[in-house]
């Protein structure tokens, strides 16, 4: 065969591009990426590949399935899933990629529990094997086959043998099936194998069982390897330079787009080859910052833009789509129907939108029937979902190519920038990498949380070897730190701002002020109601209560689950309907289980950790129940003292049957404790005075206590006679002096700012 019948591989459709503009004029040689020739190369007969939106939809129905036959024997603490249409689908994800590390390792999944010394996956296996088996079985009724499951392809040698060889460029590894398959295509034609040895993949090429030189590359002939015969037909070495590096550290995260943008005007003013240029960001949220301040349109973003930007006015007309209760039709129609009417909004409809929206139907509508148990509001999310992964290539774009590190393998660059360059990102793992330890994946010969680590140093370190000049950047905000790989690689002497700032301005210095404290007097105003919380805001602090209560400035809400409140409703609908039933573990999780759809998984693992905290509560109510009950809960309270308005919420009354009466404010935290000092810099906190205050307003007479109630300790933690009458004063005197001016200073103790709202507008970092 002639030279012509080369077929050239690749690691990405970027480098085989790249290896296509370097070709002289004339016919094209044939080249495929991997993935593409792994898959024009095989087949499995008569199955249908799956769609990726299929195998969502198919691995969600298998997890609730499992799901709903509830837990295993032994396994009552485990956290699954949650149950939910967002859970299934999160949670389709994670086993996803579990299964597919499988099969690319020709693993079975009954094979791990047997490497698993101490069991410690035993019931996720088991889980995860049931969910596998009733996958199968799905794919078996819809006639599809998926990767996943490591079916066997069956290789086409009348495709193969139009080459005279392959010449195949790996980048990074091969798994296990891509190495069997890759030897076997060999004995049918000959493959040239091209590699970069280096510190970070050397483990990676034990399989070809050579003793290969860091920094070198190689061309390997495979039938000479096999044959037992010195398969090297050439290498090269490489020294890594460090000279050609520069390393520069802001204070500020954005403030490294200034590096960019200079050194984007330098290489354009001097007329270099933008296919030899680049700028790097391990994290897409850079790409934000430089669309925004990329002002003269120099850069093109590889990745493409964001659909969900583009079709925003779309996206926003879908999320607030009314659909029709009534409506006969099933979901999909209705989202189709859904999804044309909301298009209505543009005078020609994009042509991606509309192809986006056939191929969404065409995807969905074979499985229609396995769709039966989703609503519209389903379905919406999953197209939803589906639009914001979609890229619109980015054909407006300028020069300079904007890139991810995966984009640079197989591509040489004359100049490259490289931002974010941080600890906590270069190298990143994503969670679900974490399954499994690391003697449980050696003793299965899959890739440890270190071997995923070394990939990603493999892929930086060889985008260092392949360009001429480098500037890293990375960020010191937030006790930010450069990655551990420049002190693997003794990169520190390349640091060119060690102790002054870079020499790149992204804005102009900010004018020095001198700073005058503010000082704020004034009254209060008349007819001012007061609460417990607010009279201990102004014991912490008066600068905060003014912000508060006088300007009402209402601080942003605390986004976040609180377990505090959590268990305060559950306590709550527990006891306004079985005041002399004590509560126990088992009816916590009964009303735990009504409220899991809005949970999230971890908010859900969270309180059964919890609950699991408090034997000694529930142990205490039963004592307590046992000579008493529950008066009231969430008892609103108003009176009058000394003239002013106080008014208030108690958590909890509880009646004896001796007449006795038990004022109880809720704490669930790791140390209840009371005040001890009525001079303490901290403040003080008045929540049982008012109780005490509050209870003739509420009708209770005699015996009163009140108290905090340790929901963690079980026990009630009451303030002394004495701090209680010490508060008392001190409120006297507070609310005789209301119609004095006030000093809004701030407090001294700067322990009580820790998690303050207004910080910021008290200048205190």
């Amino acid at each position: 065969m002639s030279a012509g019948n080369i077929l050239y591989v690749f690691s990405s459709r970027r480098a085989c591009n790249a290896f296509c503009a370097q070709q002289e004029d004339g016919f094209l040689p044939t080249v495929w990426s991997v993935s593409e020739f792994y898959s024009q190369v095989s087949y499995v007969p008569h199955l249908q590949k799956i769609p990726e939106g299929v195998r969502q939809v198919l691995l969600m129905g298998a997890i609730q399935e499992v799901q709903e036959e509830g837990v295993l024997e032994g396994s009552e603490n485990l956290i699954v899933f949650e149950k939910t249409f967002l859970g299934y689908l999160d949670g389709s994800a994670f086993v996803a990629h579990f299964f597919s590390e499988l099969a690319k390792f020709d693993l079975d999944i009954a094979q791990i529990p047997s490497q698993d010394t101490y069991g410690d996956y035993a019931y996720h296996l088991e889980i995860l094997q049931r969910i596998y088996d009733r996958y199968t079985q799905a794919l078996q009724t819809w006639g599809f086959y998926d990767p996943l499951l490591a079916l066997k392809p069956i290789l086409l040698p009348s495709v193969l043998q139009k080459f005279n060889h392959i010449e195949f460029y790996m980048e990074g590894f091969l798994n296990a099936c891509e190495k069997e398959m890759l030897f076997k295509i060999n004995e049918i034609v000959p493959v040239i194998l091209h590699t970069a040895c280096d510190r970070y993949n050397k483990d990676f090429l034990d399989f070809l069982h050579l003793e290969l030189q860091v920094d070198h590359t190689y061309a390997l002939d495979l039938r000479a390897l096999v044959g037992g015969q010195n398969p090297i037909l050439h290498s090269t070495y490489t020294p890594f330079e460090k000279d050609k590096i520069n390393i520069w550290g802001f204070n500020e995260r954005m403030e490294q787009i200034g590096l960019a943008l200079a050194r984007v005007q330098e290489w354009l003013k001097k007329g270099l080859e933008p296919s030899k240029l680049a700028i790097i960001t391990p994290s897409p949220e850079m790409n934000a910052w430089l669309k925004l301040l990329d002002i003269k349109g120099n850069l093109n973003f590889a990745r493409g833009k964001e659909a969900c930007a583009i079709f925003e006015p779309y996206l926003k007309a879908l999320e607030n789509f009314a659909p029709d209760p009534h409506n006969p039709k099933p979901p999909l129609e209705q989202l189709q129907q859904a999804c044309q009417q909301c298009l209505q909004i543009y005078h020609t409809i994009p042509p991606k939108l509309q192809s986006f929206n056939e191929e969404f139907r065409c995807t969905y509508a074979p499985i229609q029937a396995s769709l039966k148990g989703y609503g519209f509001k389903d379905l919406l999310e999953l197209y939803m979902r589906a639009l914001k992964d979609l890229r619109i290539d980015d054909v407006g774009g300028g020069k300079v190519k904007v890139l991810d590190v995966l984009e640079t393998r197989g591509l040489r660059f004359e100049h490259v920038v490289l931002l974010d360059f941080n600890d906590h990102l270069v190298p990143h793992i994503k969670d679900h990498d974490l399954f499994l330890n690391t003697p449980t994946r050696q003793r299965l010969k899959i890739p440890t949380l270190q071997d995923k680590l070394n990939l990603k140093k493999h892929y930086y370190y060889q985008l260092l070897q392949n360009s001429t000049q480098v500037d890293i950047a990375y960020s010191q905000a937030n006790n930010g730190t450069y990655s551990k790989m420049i002190l693997e690689l003794q990169l520190l002497d390349c640091h060119k701002n060690k102790n002054s700032p870079p020499p790149f301005k992204l804005f102009p210095n900010p004018r020095t002020l001198n700073y005058q404290e503010e000082k704020i007097t004034t009254t209060i105003p008349a007819g001012f109601t007061w609460s417990a919380t607010k009279l201990n805001d102004w014991s912490a602090c008066k600068r905060r209560f003014y912000f508060k209560y006088i300007k009402n400035y209402a601080p942003t809400p605390t986004e976040g689950f609180n377990m505090g409140t959590f268990f305060h409703e559950i306590l709550y609908q527990h006891y306004s309907t079985h005041p002399a039933t004590p509560i126990t573990k088992a009816h916590m999780q009964n009303y735990l289980q009504q409220r899991l759809e809005n949970l999230s998984p971890l908010e859900h693992l969270n309180v059964k950790l919890g609950l699991e905290k408090m034997g000694a509560f529930f142990a205490e109510e039963q004592k307590r129940l046992a000579s008493g009950k529950v008066l009231a809960c969430e008892k609103k309270f108003s009176f009058s003292w000394h003239g002013v308005l106080i008014n208030g919420r108690i958590d909890r009354i509880d009646q004896g049957v001796d007449g006795s009466y038990a004022i109880l404010d809720y704490k669930f935290k790791s140390k209840v404790s009371v005040d001890k000092d009525l001079d303490s810099p901290k403040g003080l906190d008045y929540q049982l005075l008012i109780y005490q205050l509050a209870a003739p307003s509420l009708g209770l007479e005699g015996q009163i206590q009140t108290a905090f109630y340790d929901l963690r300790a079980g026990k009630l933690v009451p303030e002394t006679p004495e701090i209680l009458q010490g508060k008392q004063e001190r409120l006297e005197a507070l609310l005789g002096d209301l119609d004095r001016e006030v000093d809004f200073e701030k407090t001294p103790f700067r322990q009580n700012c820790q998690f303050c709202p207004y910080t910021d507008m008290c200048g205190i970092e």
